[in-house]
């Protein structure tokens, strides 16, 4: 006869707690789901023209900092914080590389027709989400930072784990994710994603190895420039176990959304995700039918 562990009871009650309480909200999705847009077009509405900050005032202003990057010296005037800083791993900005040929506008250009096209991608199941976060939605879009691609990889990656790799090698912290891998044990996409990383690392190194040098030197120099980034690191760590543990990969977006360096505006956008990942798994199945 097997006996449960605490641990295993103490998810199991969590996992019922929470199904209960899914079932709850259930009961008032209409008058909920309505509430939420009009605090979230109240919140931008004030935001855009009470605070009078506006995104279509800087277009594209995160977009610069991946454009035509100094691949030889790619922190040289980088900050956090800073305006159009580059702050990203080397091989981020050597992947972008041959797009420093084109006009700043035609690159945001291209930038803003991918990030709608995601955009439309992971709220298409659940639209009447784009008014409840319009204030990070269109903030985003106006100012071209990398969340829309870093929520459709978290998306895809529970069918490509090497796509974990965008991740990572943006913002180190991100790789929370692939520690659903790890608790559920699938030791080839765990195989697969370091592989990869391995790879993309190697090449980007003996392209230029002294911006490596450099980011490791401007990642340590700026590491006490985040916002309690070690409790929710921490916070996050649970989450994915827990969600790896009890089938809900949708709760790795928000863990990734936690594990930032510095939680910003626009970067709530990486929150949909969830709607893809909203299914969920059964114990011990495969998680890749979420991310169809």
């Amino acid at each position: 006869m097997r006996f449960a562990t605490p641990m295993t009871t103490a998810l199991r009650t969590t996992d019922d707690a929470l199904a209960r309480i899914g079932l709850a909200l259930a009961r008032f999705a209409r008058p909920v789901r309505d509430g939420l847009i009009i605090a979230g077009l109240a919140r931008a509405a004030y935001y855009f023209f009470v605070q009078d900050i506006q995104p279509w005032s800087f277009l594209g202003i995160d977009a610069r900092a991946y454009w035509r990057v100094d691949l030889a010296h790619p922190y040289l005037e980088s900050s956090v914080g800073g305006i159009s800083s580059y702050l990203y791993s080397p091989a981020f900005a050597q992947a972008l590389a041959p797009f420093g040929a084109l006009p700043f506008e035609v690159f945001y250009g291209l930038w803003l027709a991918v990030s709608l096209a995601i955009l439309w991608w992971l709220v298409r199941p659940w639209p009447w989400v784009l008014p409840i976060l319009s204030l990070p939605i269109i903030y985003e879009l106006g100012v071209g930072n990398v969340n829309y691609l870093l929520a459709a990889a978290i998306v895809l990656s529970f069918r490509a784990p090497s796509l974990w790799a965008l991740p990572v090698l943006t913002k180190l912290s991100l790789g929370v994710g692939v520690l659903w891998f790890v608790v559920r044990r699938e030791w080839h996409a765990v195989a697969v994603f370091a592989a990869s990383l391995a790879l993309i690392v190697a090449v980007s190194f003996v392209l230029s190895p002294s911006a490596w040098m450099d980011w490791v030197a401007f990642l340590s120099a700026s590491r006490n420039e985040n916002d309690q980034l070690l409790m929710r690191f921490a916070a996050a760590v649970v989450l994915v176990a827990f969600g790896a543990l009890t089938g809900r990969p949708w709760l790795v977006p928000i863990a990734v959304w936690l594990a930032q360096p510095n939680i910003i505006l626009n970067s709530w956008v990486i929150l949909l995700a969830t709607i893809r990942l909203r299914d969920g798994v059964g114990w011990g199945t495969s998680p890749s039918a979420t991310a169809a």
